[in-house]
This record gives C-alpha cells, sequence and structure tokens, in this order.
C-alpha cells in the first residue's frame, strides 16, 4: 500500500510538469515565429547578392527573429546564417553560387576573349614587348583590365550547387618584372568574378622586381582596392621561396597560388572551394585554358587531364580512357590527377603547414610540382583537376629573365628524388644523367619530415595513383640509326631546323656520318618513332590519314606507333594499317604520305639500318622492372604482321 500511495501521491506534479513545458514551447514559438511555412527547395539561392548588403530567400524573410534578419541583411560574417538559427535540415542545403561578372564594358578590342590583331606598322612595338615580357605586352595593353571572356565550361557547371558555407581565401600572386596590363588584369579577374563572402584577400608578393611602374605607381594603384595588399621579398627569391612567402604573409584559411598572367572565369572559386570544405586534405587546380601570346585569345582546352610524368621527369598530361569517360556520370565532378602543372592551385593552410610548405633548399623553380603531388599523395591526400572552375594562362614564348643559379632545377629535380622515390631515383638518374650529377645538399630534415607524417611509400604511389599513365617496366629503345628510303636512297630527316611543332615529315639527302643528329630515329619499346634523345616523334593523323608529322611524343603509342614488316621491308602505321611512302627522287615536295599498304610499291620499301640494342635488364633498372612484374605480371607486346 505504501508503495501504490507514493505514484498516486507524485502523478498529479508529473502532469503539471509537462503541461508547464507544452505551454513554455507554445509562448516561444508564437513569439519568435522561428519556423517557416516551407524550407527552401535544394538549389534555391539562399544568399542574392555579393555585395555590402545582401538579401535573404523570400522564404526566410517572413518569419526570422529581427537580430537573425539584421545579420543576414548586414552580411555578417559574410556567410549564410547558422542553421541552428533558423529552419534547416541539420544538414546545410547546397546551393547556387552568385557569379559576379565585374563590370566588363563588352565592346572593345580582346571583348568576350577574341584576339586582337596588329597592322605591320607595329611590328616593332610587338617585338620590343616580347624582348620585356616573352608575350605580346603591346596587345595586351590595349584590352581592358575588365575584359569578358566566353566560358567553355561544361553546361552543367551553371547549376551546380555546393556548400552554403565555404571557407575564405587568400589568392597569393607572385610577380618579378611583370608587365602592368596583364598583372592588373590577373587582378581584376579575381575581383570581378569572385563572391565577396569569399575573396578573403589578394597577396600581390613582389620578388624583387626593378620595373619602375611596380614600383610607387603600384602602391598607390591598389589604395583603392582594400582587399589588395602588396609584399616585396628582400632579395631575388625565385618563385618556390616567393611562394612560400607571399602564404605567410596572408591569413586566409586557403591558400591559392595564381602566376601573375591569369584570367579567372566566371564561377570558378565556389569548385575549388567546396572540394577543400569537403576534407581539408585535397588538394585542387583549375581548369587551365589557353590565352594565346601573340593576340590574347582565350581558348578553352579539355578539362578531363590528368598530369603525370616520364622518368625523364617530363611533365606531362593525359586525357582520360574512354572507359573513364564512360562511366562518369557528372560532367561536373573532378579528376584525379598524380601530378600538377605547379602554377595554379588551391590547398588549404593546415594541410599545406603540415606538408612542409615547399623544401627551403630548392631553388627559383623547377620540381615544386613534383615535390607537393608526390608528397600530398603518399601523406594522406588527394587531389583533382576541377572541370568547373576555368582560369585562362599566357603561356610565355620564352621566359625575358634569366637566373643566377644556372642548375636550379636540376638540383631541385635531384632533392625530390632523394626524399621522395626511394630505390626509383635511380630509374631517373639512368634517363638523366645530368639530375643524378648534381650536389643535392642535405635532405636529412625532409626525410625526417616525412618519416614524422608517417608517409607511404613510392611503390605506394606508382600502384595506386600514376599506375595507368606512366611505364614502370624497363623498356629499352629496340633499336637506334638511319631509315633510308629505298626508291630514292635518302634518309628520313626530322628537319629540327623548323621551331613549329606539328610539322611534315621529309627525306633529304642522308648525311654522310653515321651519327648526324638530323637523321638519327630511335625506334622505342612501345614502337615509336623517336627523333635522336628529343620529345619529337613521328606521327600519322588519324583523321588525315595520309599526313605524316613531327609531333611532341605522347607515349601513349596510339597514333605515334609503327611497325617494321620484315617480309616486306614496309613501315606500318599500326592505327589506321598504312604504309610509309616516300616521294619520288624528283618531286618538288619531300614530304613522306601514309597511303594504302602495297608491297610491290618499291616507294613503301625502306633500309631499317638500326642497330639493335636490346639486351637484358641492367642493375639501375630491377627496382622498377621488378615493380612492374610484382604488380602487372610480365607483359610482352603483341608483335603483329610479322614485325620485329
Amino acid at each position: 500500500m505504501r508503495n501504490t500511495a507514493v505514484r498516486l501521491k507524485w502523478k498529479p506534479l508529473t502532469i503539471l510538469v509537462i503541461l508547464s513545458i507544452l505551454l513554455l514551447f507554445t509562448a516561444i514559438k508564437l513569439y519568435t515565429g522561428i519556423y517557416t511555412e516551407q524550407s527552401p527547395a535544394e538549389g534555391d539561392i539562399v544568399i542574392n547578392g555579393v555585395g555590402d548588403s545582401v538579401i535573404a530567400h523570400p522564404k526566410f524573410q517572413k518569419n526570422i527573429v529581427d537580430d537573425t534578419q539584421h545579420k543576414i541583411q548586414n552580411n555578417v560574417g559574410n556567410l549564410v546564417p547558422d542553421p541552428k538559427n533558423m529552419a534547416l535540415h541539420e544538414d546545410p542545403k547546397y546551393i547556387i553560387w552568385d557569379e559576379p561578372q565585374g563590370d566588363s564594358p563588352h565592346d572593345g578590342p580582346g571583348e568576350n576573349g577574341v584576339g586582337v590583331k596588329t597592322s605591320p606598322q607595329e611590328h616593332s612595338k610587338v617585338e620590343h614587348s616580347y624582348q620585356l615580357y616573352g608575350f605580346n605586352q603591346y596587345v595586351s595593353d590595349q584590352i581592358s583590365l575588365h575584359r569578358s571572356l566566353s566560358n567553355p565550361r561544361p553546361k552543367q557547371c551553371q547549376s551546380k550547387k555546393y556548400q552554403p558555407k565555404l571557407p575564405k581565401v587568400s589568392v597569393i600572386i607572385i610577380f618579378h618584372n611583370e608587365g602592368w596590363s596583364t598583372l592588373l588584369r590577373t587582378v581584376h579577374s579575381v575581383l570581378d568574378r569572385s563572391p565577396k563572402q569569399l575573396l578573403h584577400e589578394i597577396v600581390l608578393c613582389d620578388d624583387f622586381s626593378v620595373k619602375e611602374h611596380l614600383k610607387e605607381k603600384l602602391e598607390n594603384y591598389i589604395k583603392d582596392y582594400p582587399k589588395v595588399k602588396l609584399v616585396r621579398t628582400k632579395q631575388r627569391e625565385g618563385l618556390i621561396r616567393a611562394r612560400v612567402y607571399g602564404a605567410d604573409h596572408s591569413t586566409g584559411e586557403i591558400l591559392l597560388f595564381l602566376d601573375s598572367h591569369c584570367e579567372a572565369n566566371s564561377g570558378w572559386l565556389p569548385p575549388l572551394l567546396s572540394e577543400i570544405e569537403r576534407d581539408y586534405r585535397t588538394v585542387v587546380c583549375p581548369t587551365v585554358d589557353y590565352i594565346d601570346h601573340v593576340d590574347f585569345h582565350y581558348r578553352g582546352v579539355d578539362p578531363y587531364i590528368r598530369g603525370t610524368f616520364n622518368w625523364r621527369f617530363d611533365y606531362k598530361e593525359r586525357p582520360i580512357t574512354q572507359e573513364m569517360k564512360k562511366a562518369r556520370k557528372d560532367p561536373t565532378k573532378g579528376v584525379r590527377s598524380p601530378v600538377m602543372a605547379g602554377g595554379l592551385f588551391a590547398i588549404s593552410r593546415k594541410f599545406w603547414e603540415e606538408l612542409g610548405k615547399y623544401d627551403p633548399s630548392m631553388y627559383v623553380w623547377g620540381g615544386e610540382q613534383y615535390e607537393i603531388s608526390f608528397k600530398l599523395w603518399m601523406c594522406g591526400g588527394r587531389m583533382f583537376n576541377i572541370p568547373c572552375s576555368r582560369v585562362g594562362h599566357v603561356y610565355r614564348d620564352k621566359v625575358p629573365y634569366k637566373s643566377n643559379k644556372l642548375n636550379a632545377a636540376l638540383i631541385n629535380f635531384k632533392r625530390v628524388a632523394e626524399v621522395w622515390m626511394d630505390g626509383f631515383k635511380d630509374f631517373l638518374y639512368h634517363y638523366r644523367e645530368d639530375i643524378g650529377a648534381q650536389d643535392h645538399g642535405d635532405v636529412s630534415e625532409r626525410l625526417q619530415l616525412r618519416k614524422n607524417l608517417k608517409c607511404k611509400d613510392f611503390e605506394w604511389y606508382l600502384s595506386n595513383v600514376v599506375n595507368d599513365t606512366l611505364r614502370t617496366r624497363y623498356e629499352p629503345n629496340r633499336a637506334f640509326g638511319k631509315i633510308k628510303s629505298v626508291s630514292t636512297n635518302q634518309c628520313i630527316n626530322f628537319n629540327k631546323r623548323s621551331k613549329r611543332k606539328n610539322w611534315p615529315l621529309v627525306i633529304t639527302e642522308c648525311g654522310e656520318d653515321e651519327t648526324d643528329k638530323d637523321f638519327l630515329i630511335y625506334w622505342t619499346y612501345i614502337f615509336e618513332l623517336r627523333y635522336g634523345l628529343t620529345e619529337l616523334c613521328m606521327e600519322g593523323d588519324s583523321q588525315k590519314p595520309t599526313q605524316v608529322y613531327v609531333e611532341h611524343c605522347h607515349e601513349t603509342q596510339g597514333n605515334q606507333a609503327f611497325l617494321f614488316d620484315v617480309m616486306t621491308s614496309q613501315i606500318v602505321h599500326r592505327e589506321t594499317n598504312t604504309c610509309l611512302q616516300a616521294p619520288s627522287k624528283d618531286a618538288q615536295e619531300k614530304t613522306i604520305s601514309l597511303v594504302k599498304c602495297d608491297s610491290t610499291n618499291k616507294a613503301q620499301k625502306w633500309d631499317m639500318s638500326l642497330r639493335e640494342i636490346m639486351g637484358p635488364v641492367p642493375q639501375w633498372a630491377k627496382v622498377a622492372d621488378n615493380f612492374y612484374k610484382k604488380y602487372k605480371g610480365v607483359k610482352h607486346w603483341k608483335v603483329e604482321r610479322g614485325s620485329l
């Protein structure tokens, strides 16, 4: 009975407490009106505008408490209001960020990314600007600093939704004796086309320039732009150290490095920041479009490419495979990239500092893209090229200044190899004896950094990251020597005197010297006919089957793979199954063509007087050869048509 009485005694009190809570909850709801009648749909623009005053989405305006509304309209924190103050789901809704365009005149030279032509009378001014800057600064000066651009990104990018809260970015631009208009067009493209909520600052880092326009004139100009600040190194540091200096003088959560002759396109920033917001160990690169150094026309490039390298440390870009393209359901999704080009990328400050920034003992420029690419992958990060983020870049015709450190890039390459490549460094040193011969200095601190970060080894990088873009088997050249036409007794000449790429392949009288470099051709393990030890290869055009060109080697076989039929003495283009044919000896045009194979046609017969040089795997290559066997098995190329 005692227990029953106790239960009856407390029951009315329990009911009273519950009623009190319900009444209090109802009163708060009626007073604040914190709930909206309808949540915004996915993809709604929650904040419209990027100026000092913004307007909340209408679905929020009606029932938000005054204090919260005040914060929204005054853009406090430059972020969408915290979800706890609003009727949002616990996971914030993604939004379509505004794409500011700036104040482009849309009328004048270079507008919409169109090139600017010059007259013969202006030739001397054009040449003078090339001598000073390495590109046509004369044309650049005629183009508005706010010019409009075409945008070649995938059409789905415009409706792409991102997180409503993204980190703020410091854009760091290193320059040395840069032209006035190219530098400021870079700055204004960032100011004009970046949401103000996301752009924390632009840090202009002057690496000891001597041009007069980059001194007081520049200081006065940027006074009108409070988000732009200028820092100067006290001596010539070179790109690598100047970037570290610029980053050290920035305060944004994200570091975004740009060259000083770029143009950011509309919608370029949120796609980059979105990936880093998901994982601070993600490094992202915009798709780098092409700005011509002659007339400054803007041209989009294929966004679905990956950066990689070969065993000579030449940076390469490879398109994703057809299988990868078919598997991509979302054209806006980033492309996983083993190596960055190095000039334009974004990284969280936290990850940048964890990785030890750049190696402080690397000089000027060269090799930094390999160092940061290897270590970010091996130490827990990942990297993507972003199709929706487009930035144009002027590729110089030549570098207009010289480094005091002649072997800077070679020293940098060796430091990277000694710290990050383990036994595979010997593979590099074989192909690049000039790198192996360098004094790379003390790398103990960088090795300790790698140990502290518990990074994976280079074998892991090769098997998991760069596995489908880098050949890791010992692949000696099959043979080398001259290739002579049986019908004319003349030799294939790669004609290195032509400075332009994609020029027709010709035959000329053979040089008397067996080592004449104009005629020295390597038949490589992947069936390239390569000009000496250069990066130039014979290439057949599958779209124009009769054409044979000299092109940069892409090392993916395809239209650069040629077989030699030992039964008929014909050179066969494997992709088109056509044969190399020499012109007649008295023909005015000495260009070689690809035609339908005819074993009776003497013009299709060639004397491959090539010395065979394949042999056993040497000691320096055994690390890579063992790796190949471990991960891919022993692979033999299929020999077709009785070829060697």
